[in-house]
């Protein structure tokens, strides 16, 4: 698809549409990351009200993680390694940040994402493969 771009070109159309896709799917895994840690709701020092922009900022952070790796194996075809080491780097270090009960998880979103990016991989190759013969 982007096979006669560079890998400027192609890791910035990968973090764009990582940001829309875990803005849109924030409310899911806003959802997902209820159930799995169950966090104490606080709103911040004064209790009194919470802000929606930054709930949905905080629940899209799983689903960057999960949305990443699967457009980086969909978008960039060549030097992948450079665009994970840069764009990986950011949510990483918040996790680290976040503490050691989120780390776990941030490995199993990033497998998950580069797995399924992976086999669309596959599927696309396969397709094309069979098409032309």
């Amino acid at each position: 698809m982007f096979e006669k771009k560079s890998v400027l070109l192609t890791s910035v159309y990968s973090l764009l549409a990582a940001i829309i896709s875990s803005l849109i799917f924030s409310s899911l895994f806003g959802k997902l990351y209820l159930f799995l840690f169950n966090p104490i709701p606080t709103c911040g020092f004064s209790g009194l009200d919470c802000n929606i922009a930054l709930g949905v900022i905080q629940n899209s952070i799983f689903a960057y993680i999960f949305f990443l790796p699967l457009f980086i194996m969909f978008f960039v075809s060549r030097k992948q390694w450079l665009s994970w080491l840069i764009l990986i780097f950011i949510p990483f270090t918040m996790v680290l940040v976040g503490g050691s009960k989120h780390i776990l998880w941030f490995f199993i979103f990033t497998f998950a994402g580069g797995l399924i990016g992976w086999l669309i991989n596959l599927a696309i190759k396969k397709f094309k493969s069979e098409v032309k013969v």
